[in-house]
């Protein structure tokens, strides 16, 4: 992923903030129209140079198919946000605390007792030391949401777009206490949690009845999951290395702008 310069959101503040004031420059002049199409010019070029250089592409709307939950992502169909969402994978990636936290909502939703906004999230994720930031578990969370797509919905309040894409494109009949999904193709469903147990089955995207976590963990590539157990639906069962499944219950992360025009993580929570 081509990163964006850190200074660069500003000038998408620009172009999407709505206000009755005009928008001046450090001169306290008005911009002129050839500028603004400067700017917007720079805007849909590095919009199309970070489109072309995805490291993963999903089709942009959800694609139902019978017990597979198919990976999605309409972030591409708004300009702002898609590249919002580049900036704020830089800043994770940066694990820059200053940068991150105007990109927050004071409001932000983070469970379901009703204690919500930013100090919390501040409180929740470790985030209220020096030392404690760089350890926080929030960067590889949002690391992960963000890589994995989502989609773009309106609750009544504008738009609103929602990541991963397994929530929005979760199938109505599947219960998400009793099932997860496949988080990739060709994964491989195991005979027991190890690498070194047989290869049952390949699968991709599928929906598999979770049965349980198991106390077995293994490193790979430096991530480290757990094992898991499941069921298919035809009733074989297996183990999951853990990076590859995920259940609709897990952490995801809700974006929507607010009275400005500047795009905002408004919900960061897990369970239901």
């Amino acid at each position: 992923m081509r990163k964006l310069p850190l200074l660069f959101y500003p000038l998408l503040c620009l172009l999407s903030c709505q206000s009755d004031k005009a928008t001046t420059d450090a001169s306290g002049d008005t911009p002129t129209s050839e500028t603004v199409q400067v700017l917007t010019d720079s805007v849909i070029q590095s919009y199309q140079t970070l489109l072309t250089n995805r490291e993963e592409v999903f089709p942009l709307e959800c694609n139902p198919e019978a017990g597979k939950v198919n990976p999605a992502d309409g972030a591409p169909k708004d300009t702002l946000f898609f590249l919002f969402r580049e900036q704020l994978k830089t800043i994770v990636a940066n694990k820059d605390i200053f940068a991150l936290l105007p990109y927050v909502n004071e409001n932000i939703k983070t469970g379901f007792g009703g204690e919500d906004g930013l100090q919390e999230f501040i409180q929740m994720w470790g985030l209220d030391s020096p030392e404690k930031i760089p350890q926080s578990d929030l960067w590889s969370t949002l690391e992960t949401l963000l890589s994995l797509g989502g989609q773009f919905n309106n609750y009544g309040k504008g738009s609103y777009f929602e990541a991963p894409y397994l929530g929005p494109c979760w199938p109505d009949s599947t219960e998400p206490y009793e099932f997860g999904a496949v988080m990739g193709a060709g994964v491989r469903l195991r005979s027991g949690p190890g690498l070194s147990t047989k290869i049952l089955k390949t699968l991709s995207y599928d929906l598999v009845e979770y049965l349980e976590t198991t106390p077995t963990e293994e490193t790979i590539s430096g991530e480290t999951h757990p094992w898991i157990k499941v069921r298919l639906a035809d009733g074989m069962e297996g183990f999951l290395y853990g990076k590859f499944y995920r259940s609709p219950l897990d952490f995801r992360a809700g974006f929507q702008q607010n009275s400005t025009g500047q795009w905002q993580m408004v919900l960061l929570v897990a369970g239901d």
